[in-house]
């Protein structure tokens, strides 16, 4: 066995080689181990007081002298077992915190197929949402990933409340969509684009040849958009 090996057990490189020379040679004192482990004695003190610190070496007093003995290697799975227990109780706080970065204003890029599709699943976790913008482009790009959100959905009951281009009452997307559609004049969509407002999450698709998309994570962004989609709702015919 060498160093390598016992650092995916979390040592680092001259730890490791200490313990090694322990297992090869037994007890030694701390200049033997340096000599042993070809490691200067400085570092060799700071490793085994770290060593010591995690029960991975021991040490007695013989003739007033230190003397360091390895632990046996079964040491190793409990340290894990000591670390599993201490992550599962920092869980919770850890979760906390992330929870409430994803809560502060933050902006992705998405691009390409999937990408979008990703979008598309972090909309289905939410009950409901609203989206405004070009009704054609979503089926022709996505295609069959169009077909499977609508029908995901469907599954989840999910509510949506969709404006879109008049041009784009009478197409396959519209026909095979499942939601609540309003209609506006083509000339109030601005082009090949949706928005998607969900949660506290706005995602503005353009429907390019490789699609792409801002995803902006900000409850006041979100707000906002909100707003004026219910002006949209409002002035759109069914």
């Amino acid at each position: 066995m060498n160093a390598s090996t016992l650092m995916q057990l979390g040592l680092s490189e001259t730890e490791a080689r200490i313990y090694l020379s322990l297992l090869r040679r037994g007890a030694m004192q701390a200049g033997a181990i340096s000599k042993e482990a070809q490691v200067n004695r400085t570092t060799t003190y700071d490793c085994l007081e770290r060593l010591i610190a995690d029960g991975i070496v021991t040490y007695s007093i013989e003739a007033n002298r230190k003397v360091f003995h390895p632990a046996p290697p079964n040491r190793f799975l409990d340290l894990i077992k000591e670390q599993e227990k201490t992550a599962v109780e920092l869980l919770p706080e850890l979760e906390r915190q992330y929870k409430a970065r994803k809560e502060t204003e933050e902006t992705n890029i998405y691009k390409g197929k999937k990408g979008i599709r990703s979008i598309l699943q972090e909309i289905l976790k939410y009950p409901n949402y609203e989206a405004f913008g070009s009704g054609g482009r979503f089926l022709e790009i996505m295609e069959h990933d169009f077909l499977a959100f609508q029908k995901r959905k469907e599954a989840k009951k999910i509510k949506s409340r969709i404006v879109v281009n008049q041009s784009a009452r009478k197409t396959q997307g519209i026909r095979e969509a499942f939601g609540s559609f309003r209609f506006v004049s083509d000339e109030f969509t601005g082009g090949p684009v949706t928005t998607f407002i969900f949660g506290n999450n706005v995602a503005i698709v353009v429907w390019a040849e490789t699609p792409f998309a801002t995803v902006i994570s900000s409850p006041e962004a979100a707000k906002s958009f909100k707003n004026h989609f219910e002006l949209l709702w409002k002035t759109a015919r069914p």
